[in-house]
C-alpha cells in the first residue's frame, strides 16, 4: 500500500524549457519535485506553496481515499480544496484517474503563486510544465529511447497568458505523448488519456482523431520509435536546424 504522502505517481523526466533572463532552483518535498526558473531565487516562497498544496491534498485523501483509489473521475466534496477541484475539472476532460493529473496540478498552483514575484516563469513537475514567458521558448522533447531524443526543438511564441505542456510516457514502443493545452493539469490530462490508449492498442489514427476533438488542445505531438506524428499548427525543427517538420503532414 502506498504511503499517504505519496499523493501521485512522479515522472522522473522532464522537457528542457531554457527560460530567458531566469535562474534556476529546485524544491522537492516528499515525491514532489519541482525544477523552476524565475527572475530570482523563489525557493522559500516555493517551498511554503508546495507544503499548503501538499497539505491540502493528503488531508482531502485521508477523508476520501476512494479519491486515489478511482481509476476515472468521482463526485467530490463540497469541502474540497481548490486544487482537488481543480484536478477534478482536469480529469474530467477525458474521464481519465484524477491522479494522473495532480502534479500537473501543483505546478500550475505554484506558478500561480510565484507568479506576483516574477513576470516569466516556468515551474516543471517531471514531465508537467506551467509555463508563463514573454519571450520565445525552444523546448526540447523528452523521449527517450527514441532517435528523437532531447533532439527535437518545439518553437513556442511568446504568449499574454500562461499555458501548460505535459509529456508522458506510456510504455508499448510509444516513446513520449507531448501535448499543449490552457494549464499543465489539463495538458496532463489529455497526454495520459492519448498515451493510455496508444499503449492499449488503439489505432494511431483514432487517436489523433479523438485528440482533434479536444477544444483545449493546442497541439500534440508523438513519438513512435522513429516517427514523428503531430498535431496542430506547430513548429518542430532538430536541434542543428537542419529540419523542419510540417505539422499538417508529419507522420
Amino acid at each position: 500500500m502506498p504511503s499517504i504522502y505519496d499523493i501521485y505517481e512522479r515522472k522522473n523526466y522532464r522537457n528542457r524549457i531554457p527560460l530567458p533572463q531566469s535562474v534556476s532552483f529546485e524544491v522537492e518535498v516528499r515525491e514532489t519535485n519541482l525544477y523552476i526558473q524565475a527572475h530570482s531565487d523563489l525557493t522559500a516562497k516555493a517551498k511554503d506553496s508546495v507544503f499548503r498544496y501538499r497539505y491540502q491534498i493528503e488531508e482531502y485523501l485521508r477523508q476520501h481515499p476512494a479519491f486515489r483509489e478511482t481509476p476515472v473521475p468521482i463526485q467530490i466534496y463540497a469541502s474540497a480544496p481548490e486544487i482537488v477541484r481543480y484536478t477534478d475539472l482536469s480529469c474530467r476532460c477525458t474521464g481519465i484517474a484524477p491522479m494522473s493529473c495532480l502534479g500537473g496540478a501543483i505546478a500550475d498552483f505554484v506558478g500561480r503563486d510565484l507568479s506576483a514575484d516574477s513576470a516569466n516563469i516556468v515551474v516543471s513537475s517531471g514531465g508537467d510544465s506551467f509555463i508563463r514567458s514573454a519571450h520565445p521558448l525552444e523546448i526540447r522533447i523528452y523521449a527517450e529511447g527514441a532517435p528523437a531524443h532531447d533532439k527535437l526543438i518545439l518553437a513556442m511564441p511568446a504568449y499574454k497568458h500562461c499555458f501548460g505542456i505535459s509529456t508522458f510516457v506510456p510504455g508499448g514502443g510509444v516513446h513520449s505523448v507531448t501535448v499543449i493545452s490552457r494549464s499543465a493539469s489539463w495538458a496532463s490530462a489529455f497526454a495520459s488519456d492519448i498515451g493510455s490508449r496508444l499503449a492499449g492498442g488503439e489505432k494511431l489514427a483514432s487517436v489523433m482523431n479523438r485528440a482533434a476533438d479536444y477544444t483545449d488542445v493546442g497541439g500534440v505531438i508523438l513519438i513512435i520509435g522513429d516517427k514523428i506524428v503531430v498535431g496542430g499548427e506547430l513548429v518542430l525543427r532538430s536541434v542543428n536546424g537542419q529540419t523542419n517538420i510540417n505539422s499538417r503532414a508529419a507522420e
